[in-house]
């Protein structure tokens, strides 16, 4: 039986949890990173957890689901992204993770306007490709961290002050085409994050988060995790409007103590100076159509995992 879980349910969770998603924190401060992006006002609006329970109500899976707006050409809805799919060790290798995905995604397909589900799997497609879900391409490019810029970045006076300056994404892609909207509360949800290993690992903030040429645009993160800044968002069109934002970033980079800048590619970079690009085997987005006619998910950007 699929059912969402209640506060305290959820808080029973993040103490198994920690073990598998908590590397650089303590038990403490995993839980408090929980608690506070749970809180955060987008997860408030579009987050659900989710338990798997057998007949006696043990709880055998969990899940979330996030939902944002998103696109198939002219037709505008919500895309669901399924996210912390967890089995404890020793229920493991029965299904219950398999059999509660169904269930979530029978609940999407009935949810009125839902047009696909995605998730970023960790452990390869075989699984989800067996519940109908699609791989897509997935290609990093990564830039050194650098002095020299030609572009400030945007904002300053907070954590968030850039996104602001940030348009929501609306804008129809290729027929039959996924596109997820990518709205300033959904990269604060991000930033939150950030905010949270930044105080925890003791590390200096970030004073910006952005930059803006024209109404060509770029949203970044410190990913203290992994010593890296990401790029959440790259509003660009060509390798060439984006050279400016990606050296706005490579200065942030440099700014920040962070040796690189990695981007999901959605458009080629590797003409730009020093780009290096690589196959993404983590991390791997994935899609199942929820509506006839959607073939293809485009313009997967960081700022959209969960």
């Amino acid at each position: 039986m699929l059912r969402a879980a209640s506060a305290d349910e959820q808080l029973a969770r993040d103490a198994l949890t920690f073990e598998v998603w908590g590397g650089g924190l303590t038990r403490a401060q995993f839980q408090d990173r929980e608690l506070q992006l749970r809180a955060h006002p987008w997860a408030r609006r579009t987050m659900t957890s989710w338990l798997w329970c057998a007949a006696d109500g043990a709880v055998l899976a969990s899940c979330e689901t996030f939902l944002d707006v998103a696109r198939v050409g002219e037709r505008v809805g919500t895309a669901a992204t399924i996210a912390s799919v967890f089995t404890e060790p020793a229920l493991r290798g029965r299904g219950h993770a398999a059999k509660m995905l169904e269930a979530v995604l029978n609940h999407l397909r009935a949810t009125p306007g839902c047009l696909a589900a995605t998730l970023y799997s960790e452990i390869g497609a075989g699984l989800y490709q067996r519940l109908g879900f699609w791989p897509v391409p997935a290609f990093d490019t990564w830039f050194p961290a650098s002095a020299k810029t030609s572009l400030a970045p945007t904002g300053g006076e907070g954590a968030n002050s850039a996104l602001t300056r940030f348009t929501p994404r609306h804008a129809p892609g290729e027929r039959g085409a996924l596109r997820v909207a990518l709205e300033a509360d959904r990269l604060d949800w991000q930033l939150a994050r950030e905010r949270i290993y930044t105080q925890a690992l003791g590390r200096t903030p970030l004073t910006v988060h952005g930059a803006r040429v024209g109404d060509r645009s770029i949203t970044w993160t410190a990913y203290w995790k992994t010593n890296e800044l990401q790029v959440l968002s790259l509003d660009a069109r060509s390798a060439d409007e984006a050279a400016p934002l990606i050296a706005a970033a490579q200065h942030a980079a440099h700014l920040a103590g962070l040796p690189t800048v990695r981007v999901w590619e959605t458009f080629p970079l590797t003409t730009l100076p020093d780009a290096r690009r690589t196959e993404r085997t983590d991390e791997l987005a994935m899609f199942c159509p929820l509506v006839p006619g959607l073939h293809a998910w485009t313009e997967v950007e960081r700022g959209a995992w969960a």
